[in-house]
């Protein structure tokens, strides 16, 4: 009885001293169900953010935030934050997004002008995130009308994936994508005889800036030029990560399955040949 007298005096001391009580953790956000075609929609007035929550588990989920009345990217600003509401991604442009911890690179600008803008702005989940929010700010001078999606992925991560060598006079090789923050994906070529290999990106203005290094972690690695063939020898690794690990992207690939996301800024080829 005696606490909770203590208890109702501090309440009624701090209501009459116009303290506000915040409640400890996340603040909640309007619920977006990962699979729902209708998604959440919200207006959000000039200059506002507006908070939505998910929740990421076996699988990955990409996010779209669609904007009804779009006219140009940076538009809105979108960032993603973890279960302990440490900012994990964001993102103002249509075709990649970042590490949050890294400020927004302008070189989007350039790549931004052949991306649709009725396209939402979008990013990646990896599986088991767990409880993710979602912040959409309106960055126009006018309401923003909003819908928040999301939809599971596929991961397309290839490790230690094997680069077998090509038939006589042909070529072969592997396609993939970057999509997750950190992601590095692995080939071992397991051919028997010396051959040339050409690395390639869907778009050469992707400010995802894609690399791969051959023999990565070993003293004689290369990184390899885009569109250029270097000479590659039984058992040689090829490694591919984004510059920094700190963007990522999407893929519209026929031959990657799930990849429907309507930008091709994530994908890449290696070609044996």
């Amino acid at each position: 009885m005696k606490k909770l007298l203590i208890t109702l005096a501090t309440v009624a001391l701090l209501a009459a001293c116009n303290v506000t009580v915040t409640p400890i953790g996340p603040q909640p956000g309007t619920k977006v169900t990962v699979g729902d075609d209708d998604g959440a929609a919200v207006t959000i007035p000039a200059g506002k953010t507006h908070r939505f929550e998910l929740e990421v588990a076996a699988s990955p989920v990409r996010v779209d935030v669609g904007h009804k009345e779009a006219t140009a990217n940076k538009e809105l600003y979108v960032k993603a934050l973890d279960k302990d509401d440490s900012p994990y991604a964001h993102t103002d442009a249509r075709d990649y997004f970042q590490d949050a911890s890294v400020p927004l690179a302008e070189a989007s600008s350039v790549a931004s002008q052949n991306v649709n803008i009725s396209l939402p702005y979008s990013l990646n989940l990896p599986k088991n995130m767990g409880k993710v929010y979602i912040e959409v700010t309106n960055n126009t001078v006018a309401d923003a009308t909003v819908t928040v999606k999301a939809v599971e992925r596929n991961e397309i991560l290839r490790q230690n994936e094997e680069l077998e060598a090509p038939p006589s006079g042909g070529f072969s090789g592997k396609s993939g994508a970057i999509l997750f923050l950190g992601q590095h994906d692995t080939y071992v070529y397991t051919g028997s005889s010396n051959q040339q290999i050409v690395f390639d990106v869907a778009d050469p203005a992707n400010p995802i800036a894609l690399k791969a290094i051959l023999n990565k972690g070993k003293p004689s690695e290369t990184e390899l030029e885009r569109g250029v063939s270097i000479n590659l020898l039984p058992d040689d690794v090829v490694e591919v990560f984004a510059n920094n690990d700190a963007r990522a992207g999407f893929c519209n690939n026929q031959n990657l399955d799930g990849c429907t996301d309507g930008i091709t800024s994530g994908e890449y080829t290696l070609t044996v040949k």
